[in-house]
């Protein structure tokens, strides 16, 4: 009797314990990664749509680039946590323990040596040893490094007041004027 009820207690303390990740935690792998700019990256497709933004000139694109990007990395940060679940931050732990060998810092510096090469960006890979190489796919197939991978591939949309949140950063911000229908 003793031995299940200490078995039950177990699990039920194990379940309370899981946590969500939060975006914060998202974001400090993101730039581990090299993934920091994707929201920045992300906002040209919308340069290239909007009559307003590809009238503006460096200066306003630049500003306008930027506040998009913000909003963007927020989107892909919430996105990826969501994707964690409900032990996202167990999942996170094991991320930073990984990215704190010398495998993960190779990874790392692979994964940032592409999206530099995705940007246009002269950059070449790490030398990475069988050995790390190793590590590195075995990272890659826990459930850690696949939840947040689908999380970057998850189709969850743009939240539905993206267009309104984007037109008051971009006026705040920029001072400029952006119906938010261009991008609904």
């Amino acid at each position: 009797m003793r031995v299940s009820a200490l078995l039950a207690g177990l699990l039920l303390a194990g379940t309370a314990s899981a946590q969500p990740a939060t975006p914060a935690e998202v974001a400090v792998i993101m730039h581990q990664l090299g993934m920091h700019g994707l929201g920045k990256s992300s906002a040209e497709v919308l340069f290239s749509i909007s009559p307003t933004l590809k009238a503006l000139d460096q200066g306003g694109r630049d500003c306008a680039s930027t506040q998009i990007g913000k909003l963007l990395d927020a989107h892909f940060q919430q996105q990826i946590a969501g994707n964690l679940g409900e032990d996202g931050a167990v999942l996170v732990g094991e991320w930073k323990q990984f990215m704190a060998t010398p495998a993960g810092a190779d990874m790392g510096r692979t994964f940032q040596a592409s999206a530099a090469a995705q940007q246009g960006m002269a950059s070449e890979g790490p030398e990475v040893s069988e050995a790390n190489k190793v590590e590195i796919a075995r990272f890659m197939g826990t459930p850690a490094f696949q939840r947040f991978i689908d999380g970057l591939a998850a189709d969850g949309g743009m939240p539905e007041n993206i267009g309104e949140t984007m037109s008051a950063a971009l006026k705040r911000e920029c001072r400029i004027d952006f119906d938010a229908e261009q991008i609904s």
